[in-house]
């Protein structure tokens, strides 16, 4: 029997210890929850909304209990915590006024009927949803593919495994929705349960976020799914990968504006724990001098620390040491093909837990790790360019396709560097933020292509149904 262990990064205490569920105790909870969506599906859309709406306030009323399990958990900042819970909760009412508006209506094609045709496509429920989320953003990446689901009048199986009290908070607010229970149940399993999930339980659709590896095992699993004599063999899968996000800091940018974003927020947010983190940044060398200046100083005020400190803005790295030591490896491999140390580099030890000092490194050539590969930490690569074509290049140079972004005044700028990315968002004049009016999207390695959040996003967790009538000789 596997048990999954959980210890807090900085503290190094265990805080978690579980065995994982049995399949058969899974299959039972989605046969459950087929039903439990069928009952909930028959709601409007407005009922579902509604109350999903008022779920919220559950968090609202255990926001300090929230936010304290996720430090504990996972080590990020208890004020980041609870600026986490508060952005989620913005994301999730955008949501149901997406459903309250029209969202999830039949889609309109009276434009093309005549007297012979009148059609509609409508969005109906999938069933279960099953979503598997991370620890970077335990309420964000959870709340993407519930909230969906739900609205769209599905029901969820939720594996939090890596932030557990995350996923029973969600399984308290959303488990019992108008009255309807099994509408979210939280499960514990292994990696190999969660496979048989995916390959022989009966669910509609599998949401993950997480690594490029484990997009590929999921991607498997579902492949391996149509074999089996099931309801639904055939199902889709969104997957919400890594990254080397990119951005190109133009000539004419607002420097002081753009050293911001890139540094304190497309970096160092999360302690550099983030999927569509800036990475990687270009920067015209007309520019480049004074970008590095601004962005050491953001990395000098920065403070590691006690999570549970107010006064902390980094906390530890969820992968510990071994993360912290997989980080130096890239940093060395720039250094040793010319790059310069600016800033950090340096490992320091705060009670029982080592961090690794916010890192700025000039002159990256882009062959190297960093310029390549993921970071998942406060360490930034930053290179000159002496035009804006080179720039777009360099930044469209990567198998990833999460975001990108560039800084510009000049409109006619921005929509060129826009025409030429192969990203599922570009920014222009900010980075590493999630807008629910728009779909997160990934591309390449960094996903599917499959949408969450926006009006799309409802309609992408819903089932299609396509309507045809000829009217000639039906009476009103």
């Amino acid at each position: 029997m596997t048990v999954t262990t959980l210890h807090n990064p900085f503290t190094g205490e265990r805080v978690f210890s579980a065995a994982s569920e049995s399949f058969e105790t899974v299959a039972e909870y989605a046969r459950t929850a087929q039903q439990a969506s069928h009952a909930w599906s028959a709601l409007a859309v407005s009922e579902r909304a509604a109350a999903v709406r008022a779920a919220l306030d559950y968090f609202e009323q255990h926001r300090d209990e929230i936010a304290a399990g996720i430090t504990r958990e996972m080590g990020k900042p208890l004020l980041a915590a609870a600026e986490e819970l508060d952005f989620m909760l913005e994301r999730a009412r955008q949501m149901c006024r997406f459903a309250e508006t029209g969202a999830l209506d039949p889609l309109d094609l009276s434009h093309w009927w005549d007297e012979g045709f009148q059609g509609r496509i409508d969005y109906r429920a999938k069933g279960v949803i099953y979503i598997i989320s991370p620890w970077n953003y335990p309420l964000f990446c959870a709340i993407n593919g519930t909230v969906c689901a739900l609205l769209a009048g599905s029901a969820v199986l939720l594996k939090h495994t890596t932030t557990p009290s995350v996923g029973e908070h969600f399984a308290q607010a959303f488990g019992t929705l108008a009255g309807i229970g099994g509408l979210l149940q939280h499960v514990v399993v292994d990696f190999e349960t969660s496979a048989r999930i995916i390959e022989e339980a009966e669910i509609n659709h599998v949401v993950f976020t997480g690594s490029v590896r484990g997009g590929r095992e999921i991607a498997a699993s579902v492949a391996r799914r149509c074999q089996n004599e099931l309801a639904n063999p055939f199902i889709q899968c969104s997957l919400e990968l890594g990254s080397n996000d990119a951005a190109y800091i133009a000539e004419d940018a607002d420097l002081k504006d753009a050293a911001f974003w890139t540094v304190k927020i497309g970096r160092l947010h999360n302690s550099g724990q983030s999927c569509c983190a800036t990475k990687r940044v270009y920067v015209h060398a007309s520019r480049y001098d004074e970008y590095l200046e601004r962005a050491q100083a953001i990395m000098a005020a920065e403070i590691c620390g006690d999570p549970c400190d107010p006064d902390t803005t980094l906390g530890p790295l969820f992968g510990g040491r071994g993360g912290i030591d997989r980080l130096l490896t890239m940093v060395d491999d720039a250094i040793g093909r010319g790059a310069r140390l600016l800033a950090g580099g340096k490992v320091q030890r705060i009670g029982h837990c080592d961090f690794l000092l916010p890192t700025l490194i000039a002159d990256v050539n882009q062959d190297t790790l960093l310029m390549r590969e993921e970071t998942f930490g406060p360490v930034l690569p930053v290179t000159r360019v002496d035009e804006d074509d080179t720039a777009t290049r360099l930044v469209a140079d990567t198998r990833y396709g999460l975001s990108s972004s560039i800084f510009t005044r000049s409109q006619k700028r921005a929509e060129a560097f826009i025409s030429a990315m192969h990203s599922g968002t570009v920014y222009v004049n900010c980075c590493n933020y999630v807008d629910a009016r728009l779909g997160w999207i990934g591309h390449g390695h960094s996903g599917n292509g499959s949408i969450a959040l926006s009006p799309a996003g409802l309609q992408a967790f819903s089932a299609l149904r396509s309507v045809n009538i000829d009217p000639k000789q039906l009476q009103p």
